[in-house]
């Protein structure tokens, strides 16, 4: 699939109204409002009927939760303030765990234990109550929803006066990328690939240097692999895309981490709390922050590689025990993503985890099928990028067009948590590749809005809640911030900005060198990785990483296939088709490396710069040859002249 560059400067060719329309979710939240009126006639029944007290007790626990307590009197109505707060409780579990089992079990439990403990008559003044407190809970939510669309009116209407001049902004700060060939890795850039390559390069059931704390929300080891994935990814394919060796092998590494029981058996719980399934394939059904995240990671390796392992059925296998087996390869994994495409409320966005579907996962998610194109010569792409427009504006967006977290499918409603600019960012970067009119957007309106400097020429970006923790490890910092404005700045071309966020960094977050690797001290796994994705990205360079590989010549030329890690460190690693150019320097010491290379033309004589040496390639395309490596060292391989 080709990509047009320029789609990155076309006009908006979307319907400003659109944004926030709720198509599919404003009926979902229609139904819900009929459900519960339906449950306040089934509470209210009771009374109306003069049962028992414990029907009317359990009815009243009906309409609010805990509310039968009251209607009990006496020491029970202690309970009510405890089942308020486990309400409370099991709703977050919900929002954070995917738990649609917790919130259930406290309002009919508390309903049902209400019952059990009525004596002879209820409280009069009980159905007053649950009846006030009904009220006032749903007008309190009517009033912080209608606030929540009073502001983003208000944005709106000030975007429609600003974004025309700041978007041709964006157009005319934008840096271009340096053309196929022209890139090479710094000595810095370097220093801190080499964090990834630390972390993937160690046994596949190692986790050293990884945040293990838990493995249902945010700071999951499968975001960690995911992230230190797209690092290595973004420089094999944009710097060294004909360098294999270590940089194979720690994406291999980090891959087949994803199948250690650690990184996937959550999904047991998930899907039982959420699904209402015993069911433990972490594929089949609604975990978009697994298999589809996966599945990117997967492509992305097939396509820049060509290594077509994980093409062979069972090359991905998940054991849950002797019995339970599930062998997945990346068409399996494809195909229960479209699967889940065709089956979803919000078709084809469909939920991360049971029930709740976030917006950036659903950009990140649906990538693979996007690269899935190059790899089986399909033509899938097109009418996803079409249905997915839309659905992302109605559903995705508020109505001042700022991407919020995501819904809570049944429900219709905006999950309440995550929103935040770090959010919109990523969702960003992340729409390069689908919409990258709606990227210029997103950017321009969080550079206009998010980013100021000082008079020192230092940068500040506006912070709100979920901004200030660090969603990797949960301590407070506001490294995710920054790192995601970093990659949508540099996606833009937006090099002041980019620059400024890097010099940031080395001030604000702990810069730490050691033994030649650069980490942040107050950064996470998951956001160090996002430093080292944004240090290297170049404008447009995500949507071409997506859409369009290295060049056609990089992927059938020379390749350089092994080096000695750490001692070899590659910048550089091009193709023409024909020429190999390398730039290498050393990890440790100076001295004498073998270099293995690969597909080169059986039998053919090759000439090697600096020094004119001449070697021949074995009957397999392959030759090993010696190279001085002192500091920074250009090696050209070319094709002898006959």
């Amino acid at each position: 699939m080709s990509m047009a560059v320029a789609a990155g400067e076309l006009p908006p060719v979307y319907p400003v109204a659109e944004f926030g329309s709720a198509v599919a979710s404003g009926p979902l939240r229609r139904r819900a409002q009929v459900v519960y009126a339906l449950l306040v006639v089934l509470g209210v029944a009771p009374l109306v009927l003069h049962s028992a007290a414990g029907w009317q007790a359990a009815g009243l626990g009906v309409i609010c939760p805990g509310a039968g307590f009251l209607a009990d009197g006496g020491w029970a109505m202690l309970l009510f303030p405890l089942a308020v707060a486990l309400m409370f409780v099991a709703f977050a579990s919900w929002v954070l765990m995917a738990n649609a089992v917790a919130p259930l079990v406290v309002w009919f439990g508390s309903a049902a234990l209400a019952g059990g403990l009525a004596g002879e008559r209820i409280t009069g003044w009980s159905p007053w109550a649950a009846l006030v407190l009904a009220v006032g809970f749903f007008s309190g939510c009517t009033y912080l929803s209608r606030r929540t669309m009073a502001a983003e009116a208000a944005r709106r209407d000030a975007r429609a006066v600003y974004l025309p001049a700041a978007m041709a902004a964006v157009g005319a700060r934008a840096v271009d990328a340096p053309a196929p060939g022209e890139r090479e890795m710094s000595p810095a850039d370097l220093a801190n690939l080499r964090y990834a390559l630390e972390r993937g390069l160690q046994p596949v059931d190692g986790f050293a240097g990884f945040d293990v704390i838990e493995q249902f929300q945010t700071s999951s080891v499968r975001y960690q692999i995911d992230y230190l994935l797209w690092a290595l990814q973004l420089s094999q394919c944009h710097y060294t895309p004909n360098f294999h060796g270590y940089l194979n092998q720690a994406q291999r590494n980090l891959i087949d981490k994803l199948t250690v029981p650690m990184v996937w058996k959550w999904w047991r719980w998930e899907n039982l709390l959420g699904n209402f399934s015993l069911s433990v394939d972490p594929i089949a059904k609604d975990n978009i922050m697994f298999g589809g995240f996966s599945s990117n990671h997967i492509a992305l390796y097939t396509a820049v590689t060509g290594d077509q392992r994980y093409l062979q059925p069972g090359s991905l296998t998940f054991r849950w025990d002797e019995k339970t087996v599930f062998k997945h390869d990346l068409r399996t994994v494809l195909e229960a993503g479209r699967q889940n495409q065709r089956e979803a409320v919000y078709a084809p966005l469909y939920p991360c985890e049971p029930r709740l579907t976030y917006s950036a996962c659903n950009l990140w998610g649906q990538m693979a099928h996007l690269t899935a194109d190059r790899i089986f010569a399909t033509n899938y792409a097109p009418k996803l990028l079409h249905d997915l427009k839309p659905l992302h504006m109605s559903e995705m967006m508020g109505i001042d067009g700022s991407p919020h977290a995501g819904r809570m499918t049944a429900l219709g409603i905006r999950i309440p948590v995550y929103t935040c600019n770090h959010v919109a960012a990523m969702w960003g970067w992340m729409a390069s590749p689908f919409f990258p009119d709606l990227s210029k957007r997103t950017w321009a309106a969080s550079r206009e809005e998010c980013v100021s400097f000082g008079a020192d020429g230092e940068i500040t970006l506006a912070a709100e809640a979920y901004d200030r923790i660090d969603t990797g490890n949960y301590k407070k910092s506001e490294a995710g911030l920054y790192a995601q404005f970093l990659m949508l700045s540099r996606e833009q071309g937006d090099q002041e900005v980019a620059d400024a966020i890097l010099r940031k960094l080395d001030k604000d977050f702990g810069r730490v060198e050691r033994d030649g690797v650069v980490s942040y001290a107050k950064a996470s796994n998951v956001n160090n990785a996002t430093i080292i994705m944004g240090r290297l990205l170049r404008r447009f360079d995500m949507r071409k990483l997506i859409l369009e590989g290295p060049p056609p010549g990089a992927l059938t030329g020379p390749v350089l296939a092994e080096v000695s890690y750490p001692d070899v460190l590659v910048a550089k690693a091009f193709s023409d088709g024909e020429r190999l150019e390398l730039v290498l320097s050393a990890g440790g010491a100076d001295g004498r490396q073998t270099l293995r290379l690969e597909r080169l033309h059986p039998g053919q004589s090759y000439t090697l710069a600096p020094g004119g040496q001449m070697f021949t390639a074995d009957a397999q395309g392959g030759a090993a040859i010696e190279v001085l490596i002192e500091g920074r060292t250009e090696v050209t391989i070319s094709p002898a002249l006959n």
